[in-house]
């Protein structure tokens, strides 16, 4: 039995989208959300003692305005190292973008797959066998998941890709692939990046998105963390999810039909977030690895009669302010 951490999408440094446009909008203490996540993350491998740690694609934002970035990602790496947990990497479409990424000399322990071809790590103790392949540009339209090897014999085979797949919404149609494509494979696990929602697609074998592991504007919403994948001696793979962001995003509706006044109306609005909040925390305690303190973030939209108000009367400024 062994088990290991499949994250994706790490955006390392990426600004908290739009927040300028949100009067009284935390931004101080967004700005360094994603590197907070990422720690929990480092805490998370270490806490859970597992044998390895998957990143699927994007661990950047494409290019760094300075070397901090690369630096803070090499000091979280050493307390990986002196765990003796290694980390295996693929490069995604924002990775490719940096052009500073490419002289960044990787600490031990650190491996990244390279962008010319599929290639395969071998972790002999474990009989684990991940293959993957990096991008070599930031637009790669190709399905690189058919140049992938066949699977090990007498390994638990992982397959690392960075990939839209058929395509999903709000996301570019990268090394795009089918579902039935990557069963035939042979595998026995696909850890998937690229779209920031978490989904497990198949179950057997498991083929999942982790999902990003900091959400950074109010399209992306819920918990957001990575995969803790436990291996049993049968070779059976089951994915847990575990929260890691620091900052989580709410899209709360009120129907403010049964409101007379302004005052009922903030009512509603504090009843609601409230019971939003409550949810959040609920959510947290159902995970053993707990993030906090956590801040909620939360957009309004508040309709009558089942239409969105426009032009909104004075008092809706009060709302935004009791949020």
């Amino acid at each position: 039995m062994f088990k290991f951490l499949h994250a994706a999408d790490i955006h390392l440094d990426s600004p908290m989208l739009k927040l300028e446009d949100y009067e009284g909008a935390p931004l101080d203490e967004l700005r360094g959300a994603t590197r907070q996540a990422f720690d929990n993350l480092v805490q998370l491998a270490v806490a859970e003692k597992v044998d390895f740690v998957l990143i699927a694609g994007d661990l950047y934002d494409g290019d760094w305005k300075d070397y901090n970035t690369g630096l803070y990602f090499v000091s979280q790496m050493s307390k990986l190292r002196q765990a003796e947990i290694p980390v295996f990497i693929i490069a995604g479409n924002h990775d490719a973008a940096s052009k500073i990424t490419k002289t960044l000399r990787l600490p031990e322990g650190v491996n990244l797959f390279p962008s010319n071809k599929p290639h395969t790590f071998h972790i002999e103790k474990k009989s684990v066998a991940i293959h993957g392949q990096s991008f070599s540009s930031p637009s790669v339209k190709k399905d690189l998941s058919a140049k992938y090897p066949p699977p090990l014999k007498d390994c638990f085979n992982i397959g690392l890709l960075h990939t839209c797949l058929t395509g999903r919404e709000g996301h570019e149609p990268y090394a795009p692939c089918k579902i039935e494509d990557l069963q035939l494979k042979g595998y026995d696990y696909w850890a998937l990046g690229h779209v920031h929602q978490k989904e497990v697609l198949c179950e057997d074998p498991p083929i999942v998105f982790s999902g990003n592991s900091q959400g950074r504007h109010v399209r992306e919403t819920g918990p957001k963390g990575c995969m803790l994948v436990k291996v049993d001696n049968k070779g059976r793979a089951k994915a847990h999810f575990r929260s890691l962001d620091v900052a989580r995003w709410f899209v709360v509706e009120i129907d403010a039909s049964p409101a007379e006044t302004g005052y009922e109306v903030l009512d509603l609005v504090a009843l609601r977030c409230y019971w939003k909040r409550t949810k959040a925390c609920h959510w947290l305690s159902e995970f053993k690895f707990q993030v906090s303190p956590m801040l909620i973030m939360t957009l309004l939209q508040i309709s009558r009669d089942g239409r969105a108000k426009s032009g909104l009367p004075p008092w809706t400024q009060a709302v935004g302010g009791s949020v």
